[in-house]
């Protein structure tokens, strides 16, 4: 997957492969594809939203939408919510997990607000610049794909 600090990181979809094993040490384990759409995008007008719906509709097959966004940005809650309605109306039905990042250009009260403004979804935090969260990433990605 792609990260950069720009407007349009992402114009179409990457997919990559990850393979988990099982933690039996039996040697198996799964396969699972990671499609990577369109970022979030800073500044987006809302007629170009509508434009990338349909980069977005590849999501509707997915198990589970993680949904990657800049804990940092000051905005995050209208991105989110703006998120959230596009993939509401496209028919996304799935679990959604929201995986916060950036969390080392975040201080502990922007940490606490978020913790308390989105404690009722499913919520993970890294950093992917200091490597901080992915294991537990992981963890959640071979949990839920063990109960498949």
């Amino acid at each position: 997957m792609l990260a950069e600090n720009k407007l349009f990181a992402t114009l179409g979809t990457n997919v990559g492969k990850l393979f988990l094993m099982n933690d039996d040490n039996s040697g198996r384990g799964k396969e699972i594809l990671f499609s990577d759409t369109i970022g979030f995008i800073r500044d987006l007008p809302p007629q170009l939203i509508q434009a990338f719906k349909s980069t977005l509709e590849d999501s509707i097959e997915s198990d589970v939408l993680f949904h990657v966004v800049d804990a940092s940005d000051p905005f995050v809650d209208e991105r989110i919510n703006i998120v959230n309605e596009i993939l509401d109306s496209i028919g996304a039905k799935q679990p959604r997990v929201l995986v916060f990042n950036k969390l080392d250009l975040c201080n502990q009260v922007i940490l606490a607000q978020l913790k308390h403004r989105y404690d009722d979804q499913e919520c993970l935090r890294i950093s992917v610049v200091q490597e901080k969260g992915l294991e537990e990433l992981k963890e959640w990605v071979r949990n839920f794909f063990s109960k498949k």
